[in-house]
Parts: C-alpha cells; sequence; structure tokens
C-alpha cells in the first residue's frame, strides 16, 4: 500500500499529465498491474511516454522506481528457482521462472535464466545417463564372471545358451554405447573420461574400432581398474566431474548472457554493448546471442534516433550544453555513429565561439 501511494504522489506530482497519451489505460491500470506484480504491462506504458517526453524527470523517477521493483521481482523468483534445483525439483523451478515471464515478459533477465536453467538440466540428465551406463558397463562384467561359473557348476542348465545369447547381445550394445561417448568426450578435450569410457568398452567387445580409438588417444595417465569402478561417494556428487573447454565455453557464455541480461533491464545500453561484444567472442554462433545481438542493434538504433531528435530540439533553443550532454550519452551506446560525431563536433565548436564572445565582447 505504501508504494501504491508513493506512485499515486508522483504520477500527480508531474507524470500524470502525459498519462493520458496512453487512451484507455488509466492510473487506476497501472496502480492495478502493480499491485499485482504486472511489470510487464506498467514498464510498457511507462517507458512509451518516456520515448514521448524524454525530458519529463519525473516519469524518469517513476519508471526507475518501477524497474527497481521489477528487478527485485526477478531476483527473487529467480533464487527461488535456484533454490528447488538444489532440492532437485527441476519441472518446479522451470515453473517459477515460466510465472515470473508472464508478469515480466520483456525481462532479458528472466529469458536468459530460463535458458541457462534448462541448459543445466539437461547437462544433468546427460551427466546421469553416463553414469548409469558406466554402472551397467562394469555390472555386465561382473556377470561375465557369473556366467562361466554358472556353466562350470551347472553345466547342463537348460537356458545357459539362451541366458548367453541375451547377455552378449546387451554386451555389445551397452559397449557400443560407451564408445559412442569416449569418441564425444575426446572430442570436448575430456581425455581422462574419454579414456576411461573407451577402456570400459574395450574389455566389454574387444573390436577394431575401439582399439584404434585408443591408439588414437592422447597419452595420458592409465586408468586403474578400481577407479574406473569407483562408484560416487556421496549422492549429491556426480560420478563425472571433469571439466571440458566446451563446458568451461558454455559455462562463460552463461555468465555473460546473465549479465548482459541485468544491464539490459536496467535499460544501460552502453554496458550491454560491452557484454554483447564478450559474448560474440566467447561463441558468435550461438542462437542466443545472434538472438540478443539483433535484439540489442534495434534498441540501439532507436535509443540514437531519439536522442538525435532531443539533441536537435535543445540546440534550436540554444540548450547547447544541454544537447552535447545527450549526444555524448548517445555516442557511448553507438561510438562508430558518424552523424553524432558530426553533430557534437558542431555543437563544441558552437561552445567555443560563444566562450570566446563572452571572454572579448568588443
Amino acid at each position: 500500500m505504501k508504494y501504491i501511494l508513493l506512485l499515486w504522489l508522483m504520477l500527480l506530482a508531474g507524470g500524470c499529465a502525459h498519462l493520458p497519451d496512453t487512451g484507455a489505460i488509466s492510473l487506476m491500470q497501472i496502480n492495478f498491474w502493480l499491485a499485482n506484480e504486472e511489470y510487464g504491462n506498467a514498464l510498457a506504458v511507462l517507458q512509451r511516454q518516456i520515448q514521448r517526453h524524454p525530458e519529463d524527470e519525473s516519469l524518469r523517477k517513476l519508471l526507475q522506481s518501477t524497474q527497481q521493483s521489477a528487478n527485485r521481482y526477478a531476483r527473487d523468483k529467480i533464487a527461488r528457482a535456484n533454490q528447488l534445483v538444489e532440492q532437485n525439483r527441476w519441472d518446479k523451478a522451470l515453473e517459477q521462472i515460466d510465472d515470473a515471464q508472464k508478469h515480466w515478459p520483456q525481462s532479458a533477465v528472466l529469458r536468459i535464466a530460463r535458458d541457462v536453467l534448462e541448459a543445466r538440466r539437461q547437462q544433468r540428465i546427460e551427466q546421469l545417463q553416463l553414469e548409469l551406463l558406466l554402472h551397467e558397463g562394469a555390472s555386465l562384467l561382473e556377470t561375465a564372471r557369473q556366467h562361466r561359473e554358472l556353466e562350470f557348476v551347472n553345466p547342463g542348465y537348460l537356458f545357459l545358451d539362451r541366458d548367453l545369447r541375451k547377455y552378449q547381445s546387451r554386451r555389445r550394445a551397452v559397449a557400443e554405447k560407451l564408445f559412442e561417448a569416449g569418441i564425444q568426450a575426446q572430442k570436448e578435450g575430456d581425455l581422462r573420461l574419454a579414456q576411461h569410457c573407451l577402456v570400459l568398452a574395450q574389455r566389454l567387445e574387444d573390436s577394431r574400432k575401439v582399439q584404434d580409438a585408443l591408439r588414437r588417444l592422447p597419452e595420458i595417465e592409465q586408468v586403474e581398474e578400481s577407479e574406473e569402478l569407483e562408484p560416487p561417494r556421496h549422492p549429491s556428487r556426480p560420478l563425472v566431474q571433469r571439466v571440458s573447454p566446451k563446458k568451461r565455453q558454455q559455462q562463460r557464455l552463461n555468465r555473460l548472457l546473465t549479465e548482459y541480461a541485468r544491464v539490459r533491464d536496467r535499460n544501460d545500453l552502453a554496458a550491454a554493448r560491452r557484454i554483447m561484444l564478450k559474448m560474440e567472442k566467447t561463441d558468435p554462433a550461438h542462437p542466443r546471442v545472434k538472438e540478443l545481438k539483433a535484439e540489442q542493434d534495434l534498441l540501439v538504433q532507436q535509443f540514437v534516433q531519439r536522442s538525435i531528435a532531443w539533441g536537435d530540439d535543445l540546440y534550436s533553443q540554444e540548450r547547447i550544453k544541454e544537447a552535447v550532454d545527450v549526444w555524448q550519452a548517445a555516442l557511448k551506446v553507438d561510438p562508430l555513429n558518424k552523424e553524432l560525431r558530426n553533430k557534437l563536433d558542431r555543437a563544441k565548436t558552437a561552445l567555443k565561439t560563444l566562450q570566446e564572445l563572452k571572454q572579448n565582447p568588443h
């Protein structure tokens, strides 16, 4: 209630004069959105007003306070989702982010948090599948010993041949999957995991392709059998903990995406540009990077156009210093813009001339 009352006072103090431009949307409607955490609607309306009236300080303060509340809301939702992940409740964690996105669809933070969370879940699924495969391979080796012992103890066992055929078929299938996992681990630069999988595959099915793969594998410290088959020491600690160069690249990109989303939601286009350059250097072909780059370019273009128009208006009123400040802020967002540089050069020359005239009036 205190926040809603503050909002009303700020609107009445100066911003409300412009809000009727939104058509059927009233002050009561905006208050209703904020009270129900519908930040997407409230921010969209306020941002349109700022575009129409960039000089209105009361609107800027109102937008800033609403943006801060929206950012806190997003942080709380993401924190809750991370808590649910720690409890291994992945579906509930994703529901937290999905619900938050309904309240603030434009949020880059929430969109990227959703991507990162889904990527983490997929990585965990692949990790668990590999652990199960390694355990099954070890189990099949133990089964071979039991089959041999059964053959000696009960050579007339009626179903021995059938059981052996089923066992051999499964053994070949698991060996093939381990071979594929080993090749993939080698491609990702995880040589220890590659050797781990290929050695176990060879013990299950000593084929030519497995032998060739092991010969091509760069020399590393030999994996001992006891290490190969060692189970996790703690239920929450995964068997496969190695980080390949590809995964390190993905982790760096995830950090940059999260950082980028935060500054984007603060409308800090200059900082967003710097982070975007780092993301393009890290993984320029990533679909999310391409998508965000296109959005960023459009936002920059719109911001620069508004800044040029606003600066031109100030310049025509002989408020040259204010025009310079507006254009310089835009140049931080688009440093290569020639039109902005030309306008700044002209304005600085005019300021210098005015300064000289003040110093030498005659």
